[in-house]
């Protein structure tokens, strides 16, 4: 079988369909997939067998990506096309079928992706990364936290995230990795040196497989609603989810039987309705979630 698979362009929508291209892999042993994918979610698909070519799709101007896209696909013939871009390319290329994916805003997106392609839970629903990435975290007994996000409403406030350490280490955690991207690491700081060695910046320095390979063997993960929040559900890692200005009855992990949803009291719509320009709001909307109840399923997962 010959696959045109084209992910999601945003870090966490392209985990979330990774189970997809598993299934397909899994179904077709002798498959050849094309992969298109933003710059920022390619990392993700490096120890994948069965994918044959990548083409890093990068935004320009009035669209013309699609069109030089085209161009290199057209004299290609494929069976099957998955387009997670909810894109038009599909309609102009040799293909026997093709599945354009478009995401309804009533119901959970791991629920849509899991019914619409029909995967197996226990089977797809993980990202296949080579043995020496899993055996060079040699570290244990250790927590991953992911503090910062790509839009400030949707970040817990940091002090929470503080008292939260200190929790850890009072449980009995030896260490903390702070994961993020390069921007987050420029953030570190607000942390604290109190921790000294014991947190550790891993922000934008580790490829994203090897992200994934430490939060596989974590003893919990605590972030806000993020592309870090998704990989460790993906890795099945006991995940404390905080959610507040984001909807989490649509973005929330729930294929994951690891991940706890903690939630502020007022439901995303209430905490965004008053505001004109949430694109450039820059204060936190997180500010009721509860430490209380952070912290009590903290607990829960280390003394479980």
């Amino acid at each position: 079988m010959n696959l045109l698979f084209i992910s999601s362009n945003r870090l966490g929508d392209a985990i979330i369909n990774i189970q997809v291209l598993n299934k397909f892999i899994r179904e077709n042993p002798d498959i050849k997939v094309t992969l298109v994918s933003g710059g920022l979610p390619m990392p993700l698909y490096e120890d994948f067998s069965g994918i044959s070519s990548r083409i890093t799709l990068v935004k320009e101007n009035f669209s013309t990506h699609w069109i030089n896209l085209y161009f290199k696909l057209k004299n290609h013939k494929f069976d099957h096309i998955i387009d997670f871009r909810s894109s038009i390319i599909s309609y102009f290329l040799n293909t026997k079928s093709k599945k354009i994916f478009k995401m309804k805003k009533n119901e959970n997106i791991y629920e849509q992706i899991h019914k619409t392609f029909k995967t197996d839970v226990h089977q797809d629903y993980f990202i296949p990364i080579n043995e020496k990435r899993f055996k060079s975290v040699e570290d244990q007994n250790y927590a991953c936290i992911a503090p910062f996000a790509n839009w400030i409403p949707k970040e817990w406030p940091i002090n929470h995230f503080i008292k939260c350490c200190q929790l850890l280490f009072d449980e009995g955690i030896s260490k903390i990795f702070v994961l993020g991207s390069k921007e987050d690491s420029k953030r570190f700081n607000s942390l604290t040196n109190k921790f000294s060695s014991k947190l550790i910046n891993k922000c934008g320095t580790n490829h994203l497989l090897n992200d994934y390979a430490l939060l596989k063997k974590s003893s919990i993960f605590i972030g806000n609603d993020s592309g870090m929040m998704h990989l460790s559900a993906m890795a099945n890692t006991p995940s404390v989810c905080l959610f507040g200005p984001t909807d989490d009855k649509l973005y929330f992990p729930n294929l994951s039987n690891k991940s706890h949803l903690v939630r502020s009291q007022k439901s995303y719509k209430d905490l965004t309705s008053n505001i004109s320009d949430l694109n450039s709001y820059d204060k936190s909307l997180m500010n009721e979630l509860s430490y209380d109840k952070v912290s009590s399923i903290i607990k829960s997962i280390l003394n479980g």
